[in-house]
């Protein structure tokens, strides 16, 4: 199945995205260097791994319905629709309103959603899902994620997947950072490139990481299960007859939270009972979620 699912990856980057790759402004640029985007490119071992655990999920639990919050190219959604799930992408508007993207959704059956994360709300109904997905998204949060996370419990099914990958906070080389008195945050010039009338930047860096244990903690106490919680590198998927990576390899199966990124599949057991307060100076119009 994973020679089957790189595959059908291969095949969707080279039929739907020979030059095609928007920048951090969400300006579609021509990218000199490659056929296929750059930013596709180097996560497309993350992508493999992402509908390889969703399918494998699949094969021992009724999965209809998918949503992939946080879509971007749509190369994970697109996938799945291949493989024969219901999918809904779901993301910013300045993305989802692109026609390109409209388009490409379009032919392969997939609905799109627009949302803003920050509202709170998600335009989908009660346990609708039964699977879903936030990849590299929740470290771009720059608002208190618990009220998201209980909409995301309230639209999946009982025992649906919420299926979250992230980068890991404490990875071997924030590790080293912090060590030697360096920051592990967002530089204080990208504060000055977000705010720059020149670079109206729609997607921003990242506001806040977390640690595995972090992760546990939040998720179980919004009705989550904790079915599995792993670490992966780029490292995992590259040869290993250079040394260096022998080496790497080496010290990541000795201390598996030295890796870079971390994956958590969560099982939905119970609706959310949790009772958020939203101040108004968050949100104008919600006050209680």
């Amino acid at each position: 199945m994973s020679k089957d699912i790189e595959s059908t990856i291969e095949t969707i980057l080279r039929e739907e995205f020979k030059h095609f790759e928007l920048n951090t402004y969400g300006e579609r640029i021509s990218d000199k260097h490659s056929e296929i985007p750059t930013y596709l490119l180097m996560h497309k071992h993350e992508y493999i791994r992402t509908i390889r655990d969703v399918v494998k999920f699949a094969e021992h639990h009724n999965v209809r319905q998918i949503l992939e919050i946080g879509a971007f190219f749509g190369l994970v959604s697109i996938c799945l629709s291949k493989l024969g799930f219901q999918v809904c992408a779901a993301d910013i508007p300045e993305y989802m309103s692109m026609p390109e993207q409209q388009e490409r959704f379009k032919r392969h059956g997939i609905e799109i959603a627009k949302v803003k994360l920050q509202d709170y709300l998600l335009p989908f109904q009660n346990e609708q899902f039964d699977v879903i997905i936030m990849c590299e998204v929740l470290e771009h949060l720059n608002f208190n994620p618990l009220p998201l996370i209980k909409e995301i419990n309230r639209v999946g099914t009982a025992n649906s997947l919420f299926y979250l990958s992230l980068p890991n906070l404490v990875y071997y080389r924030n590790r080293l950072r912090f060590l030697f008195g360096h920051s592990i945050l967002q530089p204080i010039q990208s504060y000055f490139d977000q705010l720059d009338p020149a670079k109206p930047v729609i997607a921003n860096g990242h506001w806040r990481e977390y640690t595995g244990p972090e992760i546990r903690e939040m998720l179980e106490k919004m009705g989550y299960e904790i079915e599995r919680l792993y670490y992966f590198s780029k490292v995992d998927t590259l040869k290993t007859y250079k040394l260096k990576n022998r080496l790497t390899r080496l010290v990541f199966q000795m201390f598996p939270s030295f890796k870079e990124n971390q994956t958590t599949l969560a099982i939905k057991k119970q609706r959310t009972q949790q009772v958020f307060h939203i101040p108004n100076t968050v949100h104008d119009t919600l006050d209680l979620l």
